[in-house]
């Protein structure tokens, strides 16, 4: 490639950039939303990654998990407590650990619809088709990258 005006043209191309457009348009709104139902991103992140694991995880996981440290997440999980959102349970297997849960009784009503608001949104204009195939296309990306988590 001869100059910087062709490296941008190939790279607009590749899907990485524009997904990380997607997500760094829609963070912002995304945290203007949660202000309605008293819950912050951090806290929201927190939850997501909770939901379907009724053994919780240990504050060390999640910390990895979200990619940050363990001490920068305890403020968020003292909060989602306050919340009633998640709660402290022992481990089975280590009666030193924590690990944190969803609480049984949290409510993801006002969370679901304003999840639902922002997906409409941003896929105004687009055929189910196209839909289903771009689920199914960062499925696989997802597995590609981290077959692990995936």
């Amino acid at each position: 490639m001869d100059s910087e005006q062709d490296y941008l043209a190939s790279f607009n191309q590749l899907m990485v950039p524009s997904i990380s457009k997607i997500q760094r348009l829609l963070t912002p709104l995304l945290e203007k939303a949660l202000k309605k139902p008293g819950i912050s991103l951090a806290e929201f992140r927190i939850v997501g990654i909770l939901m379907g694991e009724e053994g919780g995880f240990s504050q060390k996981q999640l910390a990895e998990k979200l990619g940050i440290s363990s001490p920068s997440l305890s403020v968020s999980i003292a909060k989602l407590e306050n919340k009633q959102w998640v709660v402290r349970i022992n481990d089975h297997q280590d009666q030193r650990i924590k690990r944190i849960a969803l609480a049984p009784q949290a409510n993801f009503e006002s969370i679901y619809h304003l999840i639902m608001a922002l997906e409409s949104q941003a896929t105004a204009g687009i055929t189910e088709k196209d839909l289903k195939t771009t689920q199914r296309v960062l499925e696989k990306m997802l597995k590609n990258i981290n077959p692990i988590s995936a």
